[in-house]
Order: structure tokens, then sequence, then C-alpha cells
């Protein structure tokens, strides 16, 4: 099965370069120099970034570099301490206690399923739901990208890059920031999410497929779909707390960032397409966005 997903994947990857929509140029709107926005994929392959036509050339060019975060301090103990302070659930609140336990079985089968025989809701109890939740995502998106390695992460390899080149490198959000948005809804909320999850677990392995492909072929428009297929477990609150708020925040910022320098703002591919997305956003403002082929 794993050759079989990496065979799949290698034939995506040579695609990439040839009609990928991954990267944009952001011009016009009296830009002296124009900027680029380019959609990334938080566990796939670093080598992404050398298969799109124009992504290097354009690091390059950028006078700065822009992301959701700076990479390099999410990774910092502090950073993480922070986060661990976000994902737990207070005491009269924990996992074990929000879920019937009818619900605890069925998480127990899902977890065993991803995590081993010896996997159980007990095991999380402290954590937040949406933290069950974030975890449970990344493993079923490593079955696609089994190679992926934490350190060598496309967002964080394209901050790396800039600034060894010399470029500022900057974020859209904090720490702080993100975690709201994960972990900012309320605990029964998150609860729910996760009985979602748990019931459409049989489509995720496909789910996660399709949207691996999607994001290889820089199929933006099929990714949008497959996000917003009441398969995928997302929600109008989600999409609104997760995609929606942020981009109207990151377009703000990007309102005073592209008048005085070039930027490449590197984010996730999800916050591209779409009536609220950063592409739609940024013509709204008078800006010319093109794909760069």
């Amino acid at each position: 099965m794993k050759k079989t997903i990496l065979s799949l994947l290698l034939i995506i990857s040579a695609a990439v370069s040839g009609n990928a929509q991954l990267l944009w140029k952001i011009s016009g709107n009296g830009l002296e120099k124009p900027s680029y926005l380019f959609g990334t994929h938080h566990v796939a392959p670093v080598s992404v970034i050398d298969s799109v036509a124009g992504l290097n050339e354009a690091i390059a060019s950028a006078d700065k570099i822009y992301g959701e975060m700076i990479m390099s301090e999410s990774m910092t103990p502090q950073s993480q301490q922070i986060m661990m302070g976000y994902a737990m659930a207070p005491q009269d609140s924990l996992l074990t206690s929000v879920l019937t336990p009818a619900q605890t079985d069925s998480l127990d089968v899902m977890l065993r399923n991803y995590m081993g025989p010896m996997a159980s809701a007990k095991q999380f109890a402290q954590l937040k739901p949406a933290m069950l939740c974030t975890l449970i995502a990344l493993i079923q998106s490593q079955t696609v990208f089994p190679d992926f390695n934490p350190q060598q992460q496309i967002d964080g390899e394209i901050q790396k890059r800039g600034a060894a080149l010399g470029k500022e490198i900057g974020g859209f959000e904090t720490i702080e920031d993100q975690c709201n948005a994960l972990f900012g809804s309320s605990i029964i909320e998150q609860a729910e999410s996760l009985m979602e999850m748990v019931r459409n677990d049989s489509h995720a392995a496909e789910m996660a497929k399709k949207l691996a492909k999607a994001y290889l072929a820089g199929d933006l428009n099929q990714m949008l779909e497959l996000m917003e297929d009441p398969a995928s477990g997302s929600s109008d609150e989600w999409s609104e707390r997760m995609i929606n708020r942020r981009n109207a925040n990151w377009a703000r910022i990007m309102a005073g960032l592209l008048p005085s320098a070039s930027v490449l703002i590197a984010v996730g591919a999800g916050h591209l397409p779409g009536e609220k997305g950063l592409i739609s956003l940024l013509r709204k403002e008078g800006y010319s966005v093109e794909a760069v082929k």
C-alpha cells in the first residue's frame, strides 16, 4: 500500500511544474514591483518547493517572506508551552466526561486503528477534543505523505530559504492567535466535531488522498470542493473560524504590506480559493492576481 501511494505521488509530482496554480503573482493597483501568493500544504514533502515553476525565483526576488506565523518562533519551548496550555482541557471537562460511554467506545476503535491496540480515549482525556482532532488529522495526512518530516515542512523551509537570502521574515499571526483559532470554540462544540470525525473515519483515507492529489496538481477549486464536502467533517462554524475570519484579517495586513515592498506570502492552500479566499479578497482590493505557469 505504501509503495502504491508513493508511486501515485511521484506521478502527480511530475505534473506540478507543468500546470500548477499554487503560485500567484500580485500586481497592479499602483504596485511598483509584484508580490506573490503561494499555497502550502502543512504535511507535504518540501520537494514541492522545487517542483513549482517560479517559486524559488519569487523567494529570491521578494523583499519579505510572510507566512501564517514565523515558523522558527512556533518551535521554541515557550511557544510549545503556550500551545499545550491552550490544548489542555479544564478539569471539569475532560474528554472522558464530555463523551458518552458509547462515543468513547467508538473513539477507542478509531484511535486503535491509527495508534495501535493499546490506544484509548482515556490516554488523551486531558486534551481538548480539538487537539485530539488535530492529532488524528495529522496522522491521516501522513498516511498519504508517509515520509513527511516535521523538521522539514514547506512553510518553514520557505521562510528558512528566505532568511538565508537576507529577507525579512514575518507572520500574520502569533502562536496565541493560532491556538485561539484551533482551540477557541466551546468544549461541547469541539466534542461534536471530534465525533463527526469518528463517524466519517471510513472516508478519511480517501479524502486525504484526494486532497493530496488536488494539492500536488495545483487544483485549488478541487481542494475547495473537498473541504466543503460534508464528509470532510468541516462545518460552517469551522470554515468561518479557521478560514474566513483569518483570511479577512490577513487581507487587512496585506493591504499595508503590499504597497511598500515585494512580499512572498506562503500560507495554507485552503486559504486561497473561494469567494472569501485570499485571491478573491485581493482582487476586490483592485489587485491583479494571476497564476504563475
